[in-house]
């Protein structure tokens, strides 16, 4: 596995239809992300961590997650965030956590000295981190380090001491990028790579050799034994390619900068409701498969539905007929982007999972 999803709200505004609001954990074998943190976020994340460990088998530890990467500041996708600080700061977290968001370039042109204030939306990321860390959400009051930046997606600022830097890449082995999305306020999509991974080495070929050798070859160093040279690269299969996740903000319809082995897109209404859509900035789940295709996405995830569809039957239909590989999203499923760039869809139940066809 390079890549696996936890999806913890699909619903858009507010709770609907049996559904919450945006959320969702991208775990790798590094680290994880949280990729928004709308309101209610932390009982959703107890309940999926008691599920994980009562039908996944292992726990999801909270001291992995490296930031919180925020798509805009509508609500529905940050009203979660300042509540869980202050739970990991319950918990004894000691590891820096970064809180990466978007903004206008006139509010990061503001921040770093400029003289002009810039008219800002009432949702525009910059106040509710101004609010949060006159709340308490500061690395003094916490007792861990948290960095708030902010960007416009060139320019990024440490609203910390408010200094310029470059978008921070706070896990190992693991890339982030924003890409801009078009919503009603600054909005981005966040793609998460994971780099190339070296192949298994074969334990069972070497069982009978010197521990020498066998610590050599696993190495990646050539070796002689018992008169032969061997060839480290003999004793481990092909690199095994990263995965790449993008995870869209609230959108309308267009293109992202960028390619992915797996598109999370929102897919708010269907394309009957386009006109409504278009007005209010967000895509149809057709939309949503255009885009998929675009991006050269080999796989599409369906979320963040209006309260006006009961449930994601329609929407898959309408975006399987552009698209050749669409699932839809329901609170609490679990994607998981294998080595092979395939994909396992588990949907969750009262029982656990089940891995859908």
């Amino acid at each position: 596995m390079t890549i696996e999803v936890h999806v913890l709200g699909t619903s858009s505004a507010r709770p609907a239809q049996g559904r919450s609001v945006s959320g969702s954990i991208v775990e790798t074998q590094n680290g994880m992300f949280v990729v928004d943190c709308g309101e209610g976020f932390q009982n959703r994340l107890v309940d999926h961590r008691s599920a994980m460990k009562a039908y996944g088998g292992r726990r999801l530890k909270m001291s992995k997650v490296a930031a919180i990467l925020l798509t805009h500041g509508h609500l529905d996708h940050t009203w979660g965030v300042l509540p869980w600080l202050q739970t990991l700061a319950l918990d004894g977290r000691k590891d820096p956590l970064w809180v990466i968001g978007p903004t206008t370039s006139e509010v990061v042109e503001t921040l770093l000295g400029g003289e002009n204030e810039p008219e800002v939306s009432p949702s525009d990321l910059v106040i509710q981190y101004d609010m949060w860390i006159d709340l308490g959400a500061n690395s003094e009051t916490l007792g861990y380090e948290l960095v708030w930046v902010l960007g416009d997606g060139t320019r990024w600022v440490n609203m910390n001491d408010g200094s310029e830097i470059e978008l921070p890449q706070p896990m190992a082995n693991t890339t982030i990028s924003a890409h801009a999305t078009q919503h009603t306020v600054p909005s981005v999509a966040w793609k998460i790579s994971t780099s190339d991974r070296k192949g298994k080495f074969n334990r069972n070929a070497t069982k009978d050799m010197p521990i020498d050798v066998i610590s050599s070859l696993a190495a990646g160093e050539d070796c002689e034994y018992e008169g032969q040279l061997l060839k480290a690269a003999d004793f481990r299969s092909s690199i095994r390619p990263g995965g790449s996740v993008i995870i869209s903000g609230d959108t309308a319809e267009q293109a992202i900068d960028a390619e992915c082995d797996l598109l999370i897109h929102e897919a708010t209404f269907l394309e009957e409701h386009s006109d409504i859509a278009n007005e209010h900035l967000h895509s149809s789940a057709g939309g949503a498969a255009r885009t998929a295709n675009e991006c050269k996405a080999q796989h599409l995830a369906l979320t963040h539905y209006s309260a006006r569809l009961e449930d994601h039957t329609a929407s898959l239909d309408e975006a399987r007929e552009i698209h050749p590989s669409v699932v839809a999203l329901s609170d609490g499923d679990r994607l998981q982007l294998l080595d092979d760039n395939s994909l396992n869809h588990f949907v969750k139940s009262s029982a656990g999972w089940t891995q859908q066809d």
